[in-house]
């Protein structure tokens, strides 16, 4: 009896440190908001709705829908507190947003920054890239990411190199060669920091052309101060980021 009172405290302190969190990163309003449309859903016996499809998956045999809060995974990572919960994005959006992109997609390798169980980095291996690559910090996740690329197969598949790195994006150095970044909101402030400096560094080794997306841009002021992005009028719901070498 003593032990399960215990476990649940456990459980109840990780889930109030999950919320406390999300309002420094989102706001409190946001916050409350998004609580109160759960705790409702809850109450009526509905369960919450998702802010993606969940046809994705009932297509393509994949799993990629389903929430994750943190407080579920076993994450290494001295940036835990500045972590998300993992959240898939909308295909479409993902779609609609690669599209715009002036580029030769083959001239490109796409990474996505807290790429969970791989859902963006299988919309992204539709399109020719030279590589698909995720980075996500819980091996659970990324273990779930890869067995959804063995998966999702079939003639839609126009990049076969697709891969999720285990690691911490605070301290993973950007390959070589022109990228494509895409962040659904992955973490908080000091992370984003830190990845910027990353990028600034891996900029001054080998100047290349950059894009980076940016879906629910809490923290776009970071990315609008930095100095060597310009950020793109694109009718597309997110923030997109240029960084052209001088020579270009």
């Amino acid at each position: 009896m003593l032990e399960h009172v215990a476990m649940r405290g456990a459980q109840l302190r990780s889930l109030l440190r999950a919320v406390a969190d999300k309002a420094a990163r989102d706001g409190v309003g946001a916050t409350l908001k998004r609580s109160a449309a759960i705790a409702a859903a809850r109450l009526s016996g509905r369960s919450p709705q998702p802010r993606t499809s969940g046809g994705f998956d009932a297509e393509f045999g994949t799993d990629t829908q389903e929430i994750v809060p943190l407080w579920r995974l076993d994450i290494d990572s001295p940036f835990r507190a500045q972590g998300v919960r993992y959240e898939a994005s909308d295909p479409e959006v993902v779609r609609k947003t690669l599209d715009s992109l002036p580029i030769r997609h083959e001239d490109f390798t796409f990474v996505d920054l807290g790429s969970g169980k791989g859902r963006t980095l299988l919309v992204a291996s539709e399109y020719p890239f030279r590589r698909v690559l995720g980075v996500e910090f819980s091996p659970e996740l990324c273990d779930i990411a890869r067995e959804n690329f063995r998966r999702y197969v079939g003639p839609r598949v126009r990049c076969a190199d697709v891969m999720s790195v285990c690691a911490d994006a605070a301290d993973w150095p950007p390959p070589r060669g022109n990228l494509v970044f895409f962040l659904f909101n992955p973490f908080g402030k000091d992370v984003f920091e830190r990845v910027i400096a990353g990028l600034a560094s891996s900029l001054g080794e080998e100047d290349r052309t950059v894009y980076l997306i940016y879906c629910n841009a809490v923290h776009a002021g970071l990315l609008d101060a930095c100095g060597f992005l310009e950020r793109l009028a694109l009718p597309v719901p997110a923030a997109i980021y240029r960084h052209v070498p001088a020579t270009l």
